[in-house]
């Protein structure tokens, strides 16, 4: 006898105000499964259930997925769209930016500058939601990036100088999502831009992290030991980014 064929389907749910795509995995399993990922959440339920069944499955995971929200309104800012609009104000490296944002009807693509303390965003108009969410975050990552790099590049030399003594090649500002940092064979190293947003534990933490990977390219017993030397507290550093990395974002 043929086994059926796992597959998926999809439905849009909302939550408050939060707009989530559920992703319905059909699986050879015994139980059913919820998980929230970065941008949906996914339910795994048993290929052979029932139409009722599956209906009991789904209103179980849009409960799961509404108290796991309640209970952390950190965690509950991950899924909420950022609001980018004149007189919105962000803080960055102690610093207070304003956003100053005008639509152009007359426009195909988005630009941006930063005059003091304030950022000008200017967009296209008609844009989805989406694509003004991503606009203008990518504006607001590279204008900080343009800001903040020199001051970066000193610091990485600092801490290179004071533990490591190690040749760097290239120093980056990147809007890195799935890594807070990283250190190629080339000596290259890149910050998540992110980061600008979190306390100076945290990024030196980070630098120091990929500073020790020109020393030992791994994560060996070798490498940790390198940064407990350099920063013996590196631990604390590791539990903001796991308590508040979500909420370092453009």
């Amino acid at each position: 006898m043929l086994k059926a064929k796992t597959f998926k389907e999809y439905q849009n749910i909302q939550i408050d105000n939060i707009d989530l795509l559920l992703e319905i995995h059909h699986e050879w399993r015994m139980s059913a499964r919820v998980s929230l990922t970065k941008n949906k959440a996914i339910i795994r339920i048993p290929i052979m259930s029932p139409s009722f069944e599956k209906t009991k499955h789904i209103l179980w995971a849009k409960e799961w997925i509404y108290k796991r929200l309640a209970k952390d309104h950190l965690y509950r800012a991950k899924y909420l769209p950022k609001v980018y609009e004149t007189g919105s104000q962000l803080t960055v490296r102690n610093s207070l930016f304003t956003l100053d944002v005008k639509e152009n009807i007359e426009r195909k693509t988005a630009t941006g500058r930063r005059r003091g303390y304030v950022i000008y965003l200017e967009l296209p108009a008609n844009i989805t939601v989406e694509q003004r969410q991503k606009m203008c975050s990518s504006l607001i990552s590279n204008i900080m990036s343009k800001t903040y790099i020199e001051g970066l590049k000193n610091r990485v030399h600092e801490l290179n100088q004071q533990f490591f003594n190690k040749e760097i090649n290239q120093i980056r500002l990147r809007n890195n999502h799935s890594n807070w940092g990283s250190c190629s064979t080339n000596k290259n190293i890149s910050i998540s831009s992110r980061l600008l947003l979190a306390p100076n534990f945290v990024l030196d933490y980070i630098i120091i992290h990929e500073l020790a990977h020109l020393v030992h390219h791994n994560h060996s017993a070798k490498f940790w030991a390198e940064v407990e030397k350099a920063m013996p507290n590196y631990l604390e550093s590791e539990k903001w980014l796991k308590d508040h990395g979500e909420s370092c974002q453009w």
